[in-house]
C-alpha cells in the first residue's frame, strides 16, 4: 500500500468514526433521557406508595404523582411484566378518573420498584459501554487524525523527493550518496555508465573516487568543514567532486562532472595568455613572470632583444596565411640560434616574442663575450638566408641588443636596459651590442639633446650655413648647399647627431619647414642684390618630409609667404626614398618640376645604387657620394666606378657634381671625367649668409 491508499483508508476509517461518534451520542443522549425519566418517574412511585398508604388518601396527591409516574414511565416497563402492566393501566386510568377505587392491589407497585430500579441499571450499564465505546472513538479518531498528519508530512517529503529523484537519476553526471561513515549508499546511472566505461573490471562505484576519500572525508569532519573539490584522474579524462557534508541528515553528497574538455580549454586559455599564438613562444607577460619570480638574488641573467629589419613590405604584401608562415619559420631560425649558445644546463633559456618584430631570449646565466660574438654570427646568418615565398625571396636584416644583469632586477628594468643597447645600433655594419653604462650616458645626452632640439627654432639657435659649388669648366660659383648648423648655449652640436635624431622623433618636420623657409628667405635677399646672380640653393629634404601627404601643399604655402623664383632652387632628395614608393615619389616629383624647381639626387650610390630608376625620374642632377671620391685615391677601380656613373647621367641627359672634393688631384680626375661641377673644402667651406654674400662678390658668379 503506498502513501495515497494509506490517506484514502485514513480519511475512511475518520468518516467512520465521525460517523460512529454521532451515532454513539445521540444514543448516549437518549439513555441520558430515559434514564431522568426512571429516576422521576422513580421518585414519583415512591411518593405514590407513601400517600396510597395514607388513611384516609388525598386523592389529588395520588392523581398528581400517579401523572408523574405515567408520564415518565418508559414504554419498556409496561411491556416486562403483566403485574407491572396492570399496575401501570391502573395508574393510567387512576390518572385519567382519579375519584374511581383501586382496583387492583397497590402493594403491587413493589413489583413497578423493581423493574424501574432494574431499568436503572440497565441505562447505567449502556451509558458506562457508551462512555467506554465513546473513549475509544476518541482515542481511535485522534491516532487516525495523528496517521494523517504524518502520513500528509511524508507525503510531502516524499512528493519532493519525486521532484528531485528525475534530477538525480536522469543526470548526465555521476552523483553519489553516502552516509556519514562514508558508505556510499546511493548511486545514478552516470555514475554506474561511468565506471563500465573507464572502469570496466569493477562493479564498485567507489572506484571513481578518490583512493583515499575515506581519509578526505575524516579530514572534512575533523575540520568541520562541510564543501570540498577533489579532483580525480581516469585514463585520459578528468573528474571533478563536488563534496557536500550534510550533518543534520547524517549523509553526505557527491556531485562528480567530467571537466576533461573544460581543463583543456583552461589550459589552452593560460597558454595564450603566457604565449605567442602564432608561433607558440613565450610573450611579454611570460617573460615578466619569468623574471619576476626568481628568488635567487645571486643569479645572473641574459636578455637578448632582437628587432627583425624589412618585413613590412612581407606584411602589407602577403595573405594573412604567408605572414603567420613568415614568422613561425621565422621563430624556428631564431629558436636554433639562441639555442645554440645556451651552456646553462639547470634551465633552459626562454625563447621570447615581444611584438610583431621584436624577438628575445632570457638566459638564465650571464654570456660570455666569446658566447656573444658567436650569437652575432647565428643571428646574422638567420638574416642573410632569404624567406620564399611561392617565386619570390624576401630579405630581412637582424640586430640585438643585449643586456647581463642580477636576477633581484625587475623585468621592466632588465627589458629597458637591453632595448637601450638596442636602439644605439646606429652603425649600418653592426649587428650586436651590450649594454653599459657609457651607453645609457649616450642616450641621456640623446634625451637632453632631443629636449633642447624641440626648442631649437623657438630659441633661434638653428642657423642655415651656405657651401659653394664650382663649375669645373669654367672654375667660377654656380651655387650654394644650404646645410643647417645648431649652436645650443654656445656648443656646436654635429648635424650627424641631431639630423638622424629629429628623423627619428618626428621633429624634422618643423625644422625642415624652417630650414625651406630660411633657403627661400635668403634666395629673395641674394636675387634683391644686383652685383649676385646666383643659378641655385640647393637644400635637403628628408625621407619623412617627402613622404608627407601635404608635403606638396607645405612648399606651396612658403613658396606664398616668401616669393622665391623657384628656378633658382635645388631640392636634394635621398634615392631611397623614391624606391620606398615609386609611383608616389614620381607624381611629387613632377609638381616639383611644375612648380619650377629642380631636383637633385643626393649620396647616390650609397642605397640601391640601381641605374634604372634614373630613366624613370624627372631628375636634373645626380650628387655623388663623397665615399666615391675619396676611394678614388685606392685606385683604377674605384675611378672606373665615379667614371661610370658620370657617363650614364650624361646620356641621360642629368647633371653631375661630386662633393667632398678636397683636392686638386680629385678634382683634376673628375675634370679629366668630364664632371660637371664639385662641392668640398677645396673650393669653400660651409659659411654664413654674410660670409656667403662676400664670397659671391669677391668670386663673381658665371653665367
Amino acid at each position: 500500500m503506498n502513501a495515497r491508499q494509506l490517506l484514502f483508508v485514513l480519511v475512511f476509517i475518520a468518516l467512520l468514526l465521525l460517523a460512529g461518534s454521532v451515532t454513539l451520542g445521540v444514543k448516549q443522549s437518549r439513555v441520558f433521557a430515559q434514564t431522568n425519566e426512571l429516576i422521576v418517574a422513580y421518585e414519583s412511585l415512591m411518593q405514590w406508595q407513601k400517600h396510597a398508604e395514607q388513611r384516609p388518601a388525598k386523592e389529588s396527591v395520588l392523581n398528581r404523582y400517579a401523572q408523574q409516574i405515567i408520564n415518565n414511565l418508559p414504554e419498556l416497563v409496561g411491556n416486562t411484566d403483566q403485574p407491572v402492566s396492570e399496575l401501570t393501566q391502573y395508574l393510567f386510568d387512576y390518572s385519567a378518573s382519579p375519584n374511581q377505587p383501586a382496583s387492583v392491589d397497590v402493594f403491587q407497585s413493589d413489583i413497578l420498584e423493581s423493574a424501574i430500579l432494574w431499568e436503572l441499571l440497565d441505562c447505567h450499564q449502556q451509558q458506562t459501554r457508551l462512555a467506554h465505546l465513546a473513549n475509544y472513538i476518541s482515542v481511535g479518531l485522534g491516532f487516525t487524525l495523528l496517521g494523517l498528519g504524518l502520513n500528509a508530512y511524508f507525503m510531502g517529503r516524499r512528493s519532493k523527493d519525486y521532484r528531485l529523484a528525475p534530477f538525480l537519476e536522469d543526470n548526465p553526471n555521476p552523483v553519489f550518496g553516502l552516509n556519514f561513515n562514508g558508505k556510499i549508499i546511493y548511486s545514478n546511472v552516470a555514475a554506474n555508465k561511468a565506471l563500465q566505461q573507464l572502469l570496466p573490471y569493477s562493479d564498485d562505484v567507489s572506484m571513481l573516487l578518490p583512493d583515499d576519500y575515506g581519509m578526505l572525508l575524516n579530514k572534512l569532519k575533523s575540520e568541520q568543514q562541510t564543501t570540498a573539490v577533489w579532483n580525480r584522474e581516469l585514463k585520459d579524462r578528468l573528474y571533478k567532486f563536488s563534496v557536500h557534508l550534510m550533518p543534520n541528515y547524517g549523509r553526505i553528497h557527491i556531485y562528480g562532472e567530467d571537466v576533461t574538455e573544460q581543463e583543456k580549454i583552461r589550459a589552452h586559455n593560460h597558454f595564450l595568455a603566457f604565449h605567442d599564438p602564432i608561433c607558440e613562444l613565450a610573450n611579454r607577460q611570460k617573460y615578466e613572470q619569468l623574471v619576476n619570480d626568481l628568488h635567487d638574488e645571486s643569479l645572473d641573467i641574459t636578455l637578448v632583444m632582437t628587432r627583425v629589419i624589412g618585413t613590412s613590405a612581407l606584411l602589407s604584401n602577403q595573405g594573412l596565411l604567408v605572414v603567420d608562415q613568415f614568422v613561425k619559420d621565422l621563430s624556428a631560425r631564431l629558436t636554433r640560434a639562441y639555442r645554440a649558445v645556451d651552456s646553462f644546463g639547470e634551465r633552459r633559456a626562454e625563447v621570447i616574442r615581444f611584438d610583431n618584430s621584436l624577438f628575445g631570449c632570457l638566459y638564465f646565466g650571464r654570456l660570455t663575450e666569446r658566447q656573444c660574438r658567436y650569437l652575432t654570427s647565428l643571428l646574422e646568418q638567420c638574416g642573410e638566408a632569404p624567406y620564399v615565398s611561392g617565386n619570390r625571396e624576401h630579405y630581412f636584416k637582424i640586430k640585438s641588443g643585449a643586456v647581463c644583469e642580477k636576477s633581484s632586477r625587475s623585468a621592466q628594468f632588465v627589458m629597458q636596459k637591453a632595448n637601450i643597447a638596442l636602439d644605439s645600433l646606429r652603425d649600418p655594419e653592426q649587428s650586436f651590442l651590450l649594454f653599459d653604462e657609457s651607453i645609457e650616458a649616450e642616450m641621456r645626452e640623446s634625451e637632453r639633446v632631443h629636449n633642447a632640439l624641440r626648442h631649437a627654432v623657438q630659441l633661434d639657435e638653428l642657423a642655415m650655413v651656405y657651401q659653394p659649388q664650382q663649375d669645373l669648366r669654367t672654375g667660377s660659383l654656380v651655387g650654394f648647399e644650404a646645410l643647417m648648423r645648431w649652436n645650443n648655449h654656445g656648443k656646436n652640436v654635429p648635424p650627424d647627431v641631431f639630423i638622424p635624431l629629429a628623423e627619428k622623433t618626428g621633429l624634422i618636420h618643423g625644422i625642415g619647414n624652417w630650414a625651406m623657409r630660411e633657403v627661400l628667405r635668403q634666395s629673395i635677399d641674394w636675387q634683391n642684390q644686383p652685383a649676385i646672380k646666383l643659378k641655385q640653393i640647393a637644400f635637403n629634404v628628408s625621407a619623412q618630409e617627402f613622404s608627407r601627404q601635404d608635403f606638396i601643399e607645405s612648399i606651396e604655402v612658403a613658396l606664398a609667404d616668401y616669393p622665391a623664383t623657384p628656378d633658382t632652387i635645388q631640392i636634394e632628395l635621398t634615392e631611397s626614398l623614391l624606391i620606398d614608393d615609386e609611383q608616389a615619389a614620381i607624381e611629387k616629383l613632377h609638381t616639383l618640376k611644375e612648380l619650377g624647381f629642380t631636383v637633385a639626387i643626393d649620396d647616390f650610390g650609397t642605397g640601391y645604387s640601381s641605374f634604372s630608376y634614373l630613366s624613370r625620374f624627372p631628375i636634373d642632377k645626380l650628387k655623388i657620394d663623397r665615399s666615391f671620391i675619396t676611394n678614388m685615391a685606392n685606385g683604377e677601380r674605384d675611378i672606373a666606378i665615379v667614371a661610370a656613373m658620370i657617363n650614364v647621367a650624361h646620356r641621360l641627359g642629368i647633371g653631375v657634381i661630386a662633393e667632398g672634393v678636397e683636392t686638386l688631384e680629385q678634382r683634376d680626375i673628375l675634370l679629366s671625367m668630364e664632371c660637371d661641377q664639385i662641392q668640398g673644402f677645396l673650393f669653400g667651406k660651409p659659411m654664413n649668409s654674410v660670409d656667403a654674400t662676400l664670397f659671391c662678390v669677391n668670386e663673381g658668379v658665371s653665367q
